[in-house]
């Protein structure tokens, strides 16, 4: 009964230390593009976004995409 327990509450972390990595993974990548002026730099990490945003599941996904909305900036999203 305890082992069950314990697998049960160390499964519920490691699920929610991937789905905190992800996020955070957009989060930075977001800041990146905001903060670059390269327009190289900047094409090659909104590719590097798409990536991230595709391996995603369903559910992270929604997520990631209202963080992309809120915080990347629009002129960003014109020039892509």
């Amino acid at each position: 009964m305890k082992l069950s327990k314990g697998i049960a509450i160390l499964s519920i972390l490691f699920a929610t230390s991937l789905f905190a990595a992800g996020t955070d993974n957009i989060i930075a990548l977001v800041e990146k593009i905001n903060n670059t002026n390269d327009l190289k730099v900047k094409s090659q990490l909104m590719d590097k976004l798409d990536e991230e945003l595709e391996i995603m599941d369903k559910d992270d996904l929604s997520t990631a995409q209202k963080i992309v909305n809120a915080k990347l900036k629009q002129s960003e999203l014109i020039t892509k």
